[in-house]
């Protein structure tokens, strides 16, 4: 990427932010669930809720996965301590806050 920022859900990031994200999503399947979390970190993930963090989930450049899945520019505004999430590609995306057990501050 050449730009030094991306704008995504309402953000303008930096080209080199750095997010959360399935190997699943790496491989091609589609963002399912998206989170902002509190802190700033991103998570962009395939909607399975059975990973194991360690095993399946890699850190890498966000820009990246945005370039890999252009259906994120669907994305509406998500908040910080918010997550975005639709049943399938074709399904507008839902934004409701993180459960507190899930927010990292």
């Amino acid at each position: 990427m050449t730009a030094s920022t991306f704008s995504l859900a309402g953000y303008a990031f930096d080209a080199d932010k750095g997010c959360f994200t399935c190997i699943h999503v790496i491989e091609g399947t589609p963002v399912l669930l998206f989170l902002h979390e509190a802190s700033g970190d991103l998570q962009f993930m395939c909607g399975a809720h059975d990973h194991d963090f360690t095993a399946d989930c890699r850190f890498v450049h966000a820009a990246h996965v945005v370039a890999r899945h252009p259906d994120l520019s669907s994305l509406p505004i998500v908040d910080l301590g918010h997550v975005a999430e639709r049943a399938d590609t074709r399904s507008p995306w839902l934004v409701l806050p993180l459960p507190d057990d899930q927010l990292i501050d």
